[in-house]
């Protein structure tokens, strides 16, 4: 026999939002089964929230308002964007290498920073003869962070950075 799940949806405030950097309201909605866990969807902001609670419509779902178990799901969602980030390798088009400014740069890699305060986005680029290579993107919350992620790409590909360039 079928049996029929019960949904959860909850929301907490106030957590950053990877794309924009900016602090925002987090939903989530999921359900549990064998002591499982299984998101279906999640969502920053207004907009995105309201979205999800558009599957909420039939009463097999509950509002959770139990913020250390929301947090714990942002968390677990944030681990699994940091690891697809890293692991993401992407060669940019091809005339990339031949427009500036990558035109007038040498071979080699390069870090670059979305901003200079935190939270900022950080792409690790390598530059190679005919083409422009986006290695490895990190959403870096804090200090630590960033140096954790560039300690990482010195050894995954046997870098060394100068100080200067690690925090400047």
């Amino acid at each position: 026999m079928h049996q029929s799940r019960t949904f959860f949806i909850g929301t907490i405030p106030n957590v950053l939002e990877p794309k924009s950097l900016e602090l925002s309201s987090f939903g989530a909605l999921w359900y549990e089964e064998d002591n499982q866990r299984y998101i279906i969807g999640y969502g920053f902001g207004a907009r995105q929230i309201a979205k999800l609670t558009l599957f909420c419509n039939s009463p097999a779902y509950v509002t959770c308002n139990d913020e250390r178990l929301i947090n714990e799901i942002y968390k677990s969602i944030r681990e699994k964007q940091h690891a697809q980030d890293w692991s993401t390798r992407k060669r940019l088009p091809l005339m990339t290498a031949f427009k500036e400014p990558w035109k007038s740069m040498n071979r080699g890699w390069y870090i670059l920073r979305s901003r200079s305060f935190f939270p900022l986005h950080l792409s690790i680029v390598q530059r190679t003869k005919h083409s422009v290579w986006l290695e490895h993107t990190a959403v870096c919350e804090n200090e630590a962070e960033l140096a954790n992620y560039l300690t990482k790409a010195e050894e995954a590909h046997q870098l060394r950075l100068l100080e200067y360039y690690r925090f400047n």
